[in-house]
C-alpha cells in the first residue's frame, strides 16, 4: 500500500489511481450494486476465457514429462478437426440456451 501511495512504482500507483477514479465515477452515477454486478462480470469475461484457452492448450499439447503408466500421443489432424467441430457445436449450443434464458422468452425458465 504505501508503495502505492509514494508512487515507488509508478505503472501500479496509475493503475490503481485509474481504477478508484473509474470505481468512484460509476458510484456516483450508478448503484453500488449495479457497479459490482458490473464489475464481477468484467472479471468473468476476462477469466473464463482464459481459462478455457489453458485447458485447450493443455489438453492438445502433448505431455513433457511422460510416465510409464500415463502415454499419450498426439492428436492427428482428423482427430483435432473432430474435437473442434465438436467444441463448436457445444459452443453454439450453450449460446443459443444463454440467449434464450438472458431475453427471457419464458419467465419460468428463465428463473
Amino acid at each position: 500500500v504505501w508503495e502505492l501511495l509514494y508512487w515507488r512504482v509508478p505503472h501500479r500507483s496509475a493503475l490503481a489511481l485509474l481504477v478508484s477514479l473509474v470505481l468512484l465515477g460509476s458510484l456516483s452515477r450508478f448503484s453500488a450494486v449495479a457497479v459490482v454486478a458490473h464489475a464481477a462480470l468484467a472479471v468473468l469475461a476476462v477469466t473464463v476465457p482464459l481459462r478455457l484457452r489453458q485447458v485447450a492448450l493443455r489438453a492438445l499439447r502433448p505431455p513433457t514429462t511422460e510416465s510409464p503408466a500415463r502415454r499419450t500421443e498426439p492428436l492427428s489432424e482428423e482427430q483435432q478437426q473432430r474435437w473442434a467441430r465438436c467444441l463448436a457445436r457445444h459452443t453454439v449450443a450453450a449460446a443459443r440456451t444463454l440467449t434464450r434464458l438472458f431475453l427471457v422468452h419464458s419467465v419460468p425458465e428463465s428463473l
